[in-house]
């Protein structure tokens, strides 16, 4: 069996306090020098609001709306990585990013999974608040929930708040 890392994906969170961890798949990436694939996962509304809104608001904006928060949260990550890459100016590490992933869905553990599937990702890399076993089990967590379905390595980064 071959352990080489050769891909990382990075799932990444939205919030704030989430720099450290794109920090870390950034600069392990370069180390390793694997391919970094960053994906953001952010909750399927289309559905829903087909449900809620067919018959107020015409298909075509419903269809832009959900483009648009897509588009918003792909901004957010580059803003994210410009932000890691402006700080540390001509000491900037080299970009190992491959490739910027924004998915919708309600499984998020799932999605992570199936991107790291199609990516090839010998790692898969996220950020964890660390809110204990107890909480996991009561309310879940992704990281958690990934871990019980993975057969690929998966690294936890702690944060404070992501």
């Amino acid at each position: 069996m071959n352990h080489d890392i050769r891909t990382i994906l990075y799932a990444c969170g939205l919030g704030d306090g989430c720099e450290a961890p794109l920090g870390y798949a950034i600069n392990l990436a370069n180390r390793l020098g694997a391919r970094l694939l960053v994906l953001a996962v952010i909750d399927e509304q289309r559905e829903r609001s087909l449900i809620d809104l067919e018959e107020h608001v015409p298909q075509k904006q419903l269809d832009q709306y959900h483009d648009e928060r897509a588009a918003r949260a792909r901004a957010h990550i580059e803003a994210q990585i410009a932000a890691f890459y402006a700080v540390r100016g001509s000491d900037a590490p080299p970009r190992p990013i491959a490739e910027l992933i924004v998915r919708e869905g309600d499984d998020v553990a799932q999605a992570i999974l199936d991107e790291a599937e199609r990516g090839s990702a010998d790692l898969i890399l996220m950020a964890s608040r660390g809110a204990g076993l107890l909480a996991g089990l009561l309310f879940g967590s992704v990281p958690q929930e990934v871990l019980r379905r993975t057969k690929r390595p998966l690294l936890l980064v702690p944060v404070e708040t992501c």
